[in-house]
């Protein structure tokens, strides 16, 4: 997008020149002392209205609004476009066009609008969205036109930053509910101790030295005390679990896959079983993430949600025997059981 560029409009120039044309013509004919008047008030006009714009220009500033953090899926949710204008009596015409739509699903639409800026007020446009899909949503500016009154010349000008908020998946599994009636096979407590790698849920507190990784960061205690505190885990516990969530090409599907695999998630949490998230990334190669407790679990799943969802059936698990080959996993899915433990 071309931006903070005055340029002239071809079709607003033919159209005054028309109307001059017009113009001068009339008074040619008639000899008219008002027409006379109106043909330098059409030029003096011109002149002020290009004048105005060029100085005006920097004034005029857009942003987009959509809820912060997040928003609920199936439930209208507000987006505005908000325009100032600083300018304290001049107002301009603009057009303004942009794009919304869900980053999970890859589902975006384009709309244009034709808005007046009021001095000083701006102007506003407000519509309800909504979305049936967990995913990022996001708004961006694709195009914001300010022209003068005669629609001479045109300023494309600074969009600002675009806008985006999340819908989250909704977990149906309760924390009363077992494992072993949730994911298909998975072993019992005692199979689950001492065996490989093991983590404890608990930790303790402190500074952030540098070299920390960043997804030991405490952020809620760091905006308390106002500086960076990280978690470091004690001594041995619970097994880690692997989760392999294994997206496909059915939007429908992926997101009962993205209910489950949240609610799975957070039932292990819940137990006490540290996971480790496996999940196929922007360039169709195997990505992962550590999660202990539900914020780190919401920081993935975001994560998950900001790219695109559409993926090749079976790549996931293919990407999971090749990278961690012997490595026993809870395969995502949806119906009686919410997943299935595959020991490899």
């Amino acid at each position: 997008m071309t931006r903070d560029r005055l340029t002239l409009s071809v079709r607003g120039t033919l159209r005054f020149c028309m109307i001059l044309f017009v113009t001068v013509f009339l008074w040619w004919f008639f000899r008219s002392y008002f027409l006379w008047i109106a043909l330098l008030l059409i030029v003096i006009g011109a002149a002020a209205s290009v004048f105005l714009l060029w100085r005006k220009k920097d004034g005029i500033r857009v942003r987009m609004e959509l809820p912060d953090g997040c928003a609920a899926r199936g439930k209208a949710f507000p987006f505005s476009i908000i325009v100032s204008n600083k300018s304290r009596f001049i107002g301009f015409g603009a057009m303004i066009e942009y794009r919304w739509g869900n980053a999970f699903t890859q589902g975006y639409q384009t709309k244009r609008e034709r808005i007046w800026i009021s001095p000083c007020k701006g102007a506003r446009i407000t519509q309800q969205l909504e979305s049936v899909y967990a995913g990022r949503i996001e708004a961006e500016l694709t195009r914001f036109v300010v022209r003068d009154a005669f629609h001479i010349v045109e300023y494309a000008g600074c969009p600002g930053s675009g806008s985006w908020t999340m819908i989250y998946p909704v977990p149906n599994i309760g924390g009363e509910d077992r494992l072993t009636t949730v994911v298909h096979e998975f072993p019992d407590e005692e199979e689950t101790k001492k065996r490989g790698t093991e983590y404890n849920p608990d930790y303790e507190v402190r500074e952030y030295i540098e070299g920390d990784e960043l997804k030991s960061i405490h952020w809620k205690l760091t905006a308390k005390r106002e500086h960076l505190m990280v978690r470091e885990r004690l001594a041995a516990g619970k097994e880690k679990i692997n989760v392999l969530l294994p997206l496909g090409q059915d939007k429908e599907q992926n997101d009962r896959l993205m209910d489950a695999f949240s609610g799975v998630c957070a039932l292990l949490i819940e137990k006490g079983y540290p996971v480790q998230i496996f999940w196929m990334g922007m360039v169709d190669a195997l990505q992962s993430g550590y999660a202990a407790e539900q914020g780190e679990l919401d920081g993935i799943t975001a994560e998950i949600l900001s790219m695109g969802g559409l993926k090749q059936p079976g790549a996931a698990e293919q990407q999971m025997a090749l990278v961690h080959p012997g490595e026993s996993y809870i395969l995502i899915q949806t119906g009686a059981y919410q997943g299935a433990y595959v020991r490899n």
